[in-house]
This record gives C-alpha cells, structure tokens and sequence, in this order.
C-alpha cells in the first residue's frame, strides 16, 4: 500500500523549506508586479480598483501553496525524477521562445523541443518520458488552479468586434508561485533520517537512472523541493469568466493526463517518446487554435442592446450590488422611464431620488425588478459599468507583441529618424 500519510508529511516539510527559499520571494515580487499592471487597468476601467494588488497576490499565494501540494503528490505518486530530465535546457529554450511570442514561454512547447533535439540529435541527452511527464503534471497542476482561482479579480474590458462593433469582455490574467516537490535519484545505501519504503509497483515510471543502474534496487529517492510559476491569461467575450475559466481547465486537464499516460507508457517501450515529443506541443497549440476559433464564431456574450443597457461590470458596495444586479443584466426601465444609453440613467438619477425600482433582464432571460432606498442623501449613482452603443473607449487587445519584435521595431524608428 502506498504510504500516504508519511509522504504527506514529508511534501508539507518540503513545500515550507521553499516558502523560505529566497527565490519564492523572487517569484513573488514578479507576481506582485504583474499584478501592478493589472489593478492600473482595472483603474482605467472603473475608475476604481475592485481589489488591491494584495488582494490578488494573497489569493495567488494560498492557492499556489494548494496547487504545489497537489503537484507534488502526483509527482512522487508516479515517481517522476528530476536527474536527466534537462530542466536547464527547457528554461532556455523557453525564454528564446518568448522572445518570438510571449505565449509560447510554456514548458509544452520547450520541453518538446528539446525532447525531439534528444532523440533526433543525441543532444541533449535527457529522459524524455521524466521530462514529459513533469510538463503533464505542471499543467494538470495549472488545470486545476483555473477551475478554482482563475476567474477570480477578472478585469472588465472594452473590445472591438468586426460584426457588433463595441463588445464587453474580461480580462484573465492569474499568477501562480508554485512550491512543489521533484526527485531524484542517488545510486547507493543512501538511508536518510526520513526514508521510506515504498511498494513494489512504484514508480510508475522508470527513469534513465533506473534503466541504466546494475541494480535497481540499490537506487534512493530523495525529494528535491523547487520554485515554479505558473500563469494563465485569458479574454472572455462568448462566455462568462467562470465558464471561460472552467472551460479551460477541462481540455487543458484532459490534455494533461493524457500526456502523462504517454510519458509512462514511453518509459516502458521507448518508442512513444516519439509520441510524447510531438504530442506536448502539437496539442498544446491546437488547444489553444480550437479556443480561438470557437471564440471567433461564437456570439459575443457582453454586446449592446437596442432597448436597455448591458451591464458589463457592478463596483463593490454600489447600489446595483445591493440590489442584486448582475454582469450581463440588461437595464431597460428605472422608476418607470425607458433607458437607451449609459446617459439616460444619469439623467434619471440627476435629481437624487430616495427611492427607486429598477426593470432587469437577466442573462439567462427572465424578467425582474428590485428596489432600493436611500434616505436622506437619495441616490445618484447605480455604479455600473455598462457596454456602450457607440463612442471613444479604450479598446483591449489579444494582439502580443513580442520582444524580439518591439526590439527590431525601435531599431527601424531609428534608422528611419537617421535618415
């Protein structure tokens, strides 16, 4: 049987040594910084910041410490180890790879890479089946932090679409500093304080070492903690952030395991290491194209309306909130007057009145009113945000300009100034 609680125990002692590793607070401030960015945006937006960088970075960390633990579990459940598994080539290649694209900085793409360099070119030598296995596990571990946190602070946001014109969306844009534990292997009677025995069916997956060792039984595991980041960005125009976010997390955790059967299978007939190599990335970016497609067909979810006005967004503690007004609520009557545009409930609200019934239609399409009293001050602002028919707005866009790109347009601006 396998010892679950002495390996609980272990992973928890582990995951609080990288808590104090100073490259966890690394990692943090870059989360803390992008974070930054996002609450200016949502500034822009609202005018207000919805939450606080330290909101979002204190949800990241608990969620982060969560997702590690369940990593890591997976980690030394299937055996997985670190020895030859080329980590440092995969950080390289990644990096290079955001400097064409930002989005392709992912352990799929770079761990393929390097995983078909190896078996085309023998260089380098790494364990294809380990190295594709912690690319399934990090992103099994990133499916399930978007279930559960990744629709969490989304940003609304205006876009311009070619068949609506001005559409509402939101942006998802969620980091994740990741404590989590690898093994690895050392040849020898090496007992340490914590051993423990595992069952004859473990690992599941067999390692370089274990293929090339005289004696496999004389190999010792020994749990190696490391910093990681995981991120997801994200727009959710056709679909809510919560089913934007649930959405992805079911195809990217489908994708997931089913890598990591691959990556077992491969350690056992080295032939499908072929298979992994090109299934990592291939499928990673068809994902990612069938996302895209699907949401350039569909309708978009947050656009305007002839009779009402779409809600795109309520501010915290505002009058709509109270009342219960939700994203995607079309306003269309307030105290019995017709509303058109964003104008007409400034207008109706202009002499402050201290009571008033809003008419809502809901997303899902059912009709209600809610009431609301505010006495003495009255009320003069429901504190929406809502989709515009027409007008100057800042649009957002999905377009990422790479590095290497924003580098070689600064160099042609200068020659042209030259010139």
């Amino acid at each position: 049987m396998f010892p679950f609680v002495d390996i609980f125990v272990m992973i928890v002692k582990s995951i609080v040594s990288v808590i104090i590793n100073p490259l966890f607070w690394v990692v943090l401030f870059l989360v803390h910084s992008q974070y930054r960015k996002s609450c200016m945006l949502e500034e822009r937006m609202l005018g207000i910041q919805k939450y606080s960088v330290w909101d979002r970075l204190a949800s990241s960390v608990l969620a982060g410490l969560a997702g590690g633990f369940i990593g890591s579990m997976v980690m030394v459940l299937v055996g997985v180890t670190l020895g030859n598994a080329g980590i440092l080539y995969v950080w390289v290649i990644a990096i290079l790879l955001m400097m064409v694209n930002p989005r392709y900085m992912c352990f799929s793409y770079a761990g393929g890479i390097v995983s078909l360099c190896s078996l085309v070119f023998g260089f380098p030598r790494v364990d294809v089946p380990s190295l594709m296995a912690i690319v399934a596990i990090l992103h099994l571990v990133e499916s399930v932090l978007i279930y559960f946190n990744g629709h969490k602070h989304s940003v609304p946001v205006y876009m311009h679409d070619r068949r609506y014109g001005v559409v509402g969306g939101f942006s998802l844009m969620r980091f994740w500093p990741i404590p989590i534990v690898i093994m690895t292997v050392i040849t020898g009677q090496v007992l340490p304080g914590d051993a423990v025995p595992m069952p004859d069916w473990w690992p599941l997956i067999r390692s370089m070492e274990m293929l090339e060792a005289a004696d496999p039984e004389n190999l010792t595991y020994i749990m190696l903690p490391v910093v990681a980041a995981l991120g997801y960005s994200d727009v959710a125009i056709t679909h809510t952030p919560e089913a934007k976010s649930l959405k992805s997390a079911l195809s990217l955790s489908g994708y997931s395991i089913v890598l990591l059967v691959i990556s077992v299978i491969a350690s056992y007939y080295r032939p499908f290491q072929w298979l992994a190599a090109f299934f990592g990335p291939v499928f990673h970016e068809l994902l990612i194209i069938r996302s895209k497609s699907v949401q350039k067909r569909s309708k978009p979810l947050y656009i305007p309306v002839e009779d009402g006005v779409r809600v795109l967004d309520v501010l915290p503690d505002s009058v709509s909130e109270k009342m219960g007004i939700k994203r995607g609520d079309i306003i269309y009557r307030i105290n019995g007057k017709r509303v058109l545009r964003e104008e007409s409930i400034t207008d109706i609200l202009s002499i402050y009145p201290a009571y008033i019934w809003v008419d809502v239609l809901s997303l899902d399409g059912n009709r209600y009113t809610r009431e609301y009293r505010q006495y003495p001050s009255g009320i003069g602002s429901l504190g929406v945000m809502v989709v515009p028919r027409e007008g100057n707005v800042d649009y957002m866009t999905t377009e990422f300009i790479s590095p290497l790109k924003r580098l070689l347009n600064r160099f042609e601006t200068r020659k042209r100034r030259n010139r």
